[in-house]
């Protein structure tokens, strides 16, 4: 006869090996599904599988058997693939900060298609400026041009291509915050829009 999840629970606060054995055995697949989704890598969602597993363990005793032992290792799981894509996005971005000013020539497929990513979050949020905003900016931040280069070769005033570029940097910071979550490269775009 099968345990229950409860049962399997008072035995596991028992430290009784074969009741863990048996809830790996039965929710494995189903947060491997969870960690998947988030990470879309199995080595990494096997990481992750490890990881929870091994504080289901570690902290055994203090389980409720009155609780959902399904939902405890699905929450656990959750807050793990969360931290580690935290933790990831944070070494990126110190990845980023290094290289900030060098191009970007010796990355693996990987870190390029993260660093696409970002760079795609950035364009849709520049897609959004009006046209001459713009096109200030990027004649500005990736053409290197001062403001008056700016102002001579779109014929406007020096003035107007400080505010254009202002208000790009602006919106470019705000929306970078709402739509990636990337504080970092927030700040790093707050420093290249000094």
């Amino acid at each position: 006869m099968e345990l229950t999840d409860r049962e399997l629970t008072i035995r596991l606060r028992q430290n009784d090996g074969v009741a863990f054995e048996t809830l790996f055995r039965r929710y494995y697949r189903y947060l491997y599904a969870i960690a998947i989704q988030y990470v879309k890598d199995p080595v990494l969602a096997e990481d992750s599988l490890q990881e929870v597993y091994l504080k289901l363990w570690t902290n055994r005793e203090g389980l409720d058997a009155s609780q959902s032992v399904k939902n405890y290792l699905a929450t656990a799981m959750r807050h793990q693939v969360l931290n580690q894509l935290r933790d990831d996005k944070r070494a990126i971005l110190r990845h980023i900060e290094r290289q900030s000013g060098l191009a970007i020539v010796d990355t693996t497929t990987e870190d390029q298609l993260i660093l696409n990513e970002y760079d795609s979050v950035v364009r849709t949020g520049l897609n959004q400026l009006p046209a001459q905003r713009r096109l200030v900016f990027l004649l500005r931040s990736e053409n290197g041009l001062s403001n008056e280069e700016v102002a001579s070769r779109l014929h406007i005033s020096i003035n107007t291509v400080k505010v254009h570029y202002y208000q790009a940097c602006r919106f470019l910071r705000d929306y970078l915050r709402h739509h990636a979550g990337i504080e970092t490269l927030v700040l790093l775009l707050s420093s290249f829009c000094d």
